[in-house]
């Protein structure tokens, strides 16, 4: 019951008043959580996999660390797919033969304006 709803009924809201309190307090307890597997009264650590390790770790002293730092980058890289590689390529090829053409057809025309008018 709102706060402005208690003072109009006036009258006695003692136990409703109390019974709001009572849910407020109990929301605001932590919930318990599910215990985990327990190991003769323990609880069982999780399950780790030992880090695997390279034959050819003594090398990796040797690289400068900037090589490193870019094995590490191109890891992280998202690679193309053939079938997007070969799209984007005829794309790229398309674009390019269209540009040509436009600027050897400007090319000619410069060339012929500059002949009719100072030759």
């Amino acid at each position: 019951m709102a706060r402005t709803e208690r003072r109009r009924l006036g009258g006695s809201t003692a136990s409703a008043s109390a019974n709001e309190a009572g849910r407020s307090v109990r929301a605001n307890l932590p919930r318990p959580s599910a215990p985990g597997p327990r190991i003769e009264g323990q609880l069982a650590a999780p399950h780790t996999r030992a880090p695997r390790r390279s034959p050819f770790g003594v090398f990796r002293k040797l690289t400068p660390s900037f090589a490193r730092d870019i094995v590490a980058e191109l890891k992280k890289v998202t690679w193309p797919t053939f079938q997007e590689t070969r799209y984007l390529t005829i794309v790229v090829a398309i674009v390019s033969i269209a540009v040509g053409a436009l600027l050897g057809v400007l090319d000619l025309f410069f060339g012929w304006a500059v002949e009719q008018l100072f030759f």
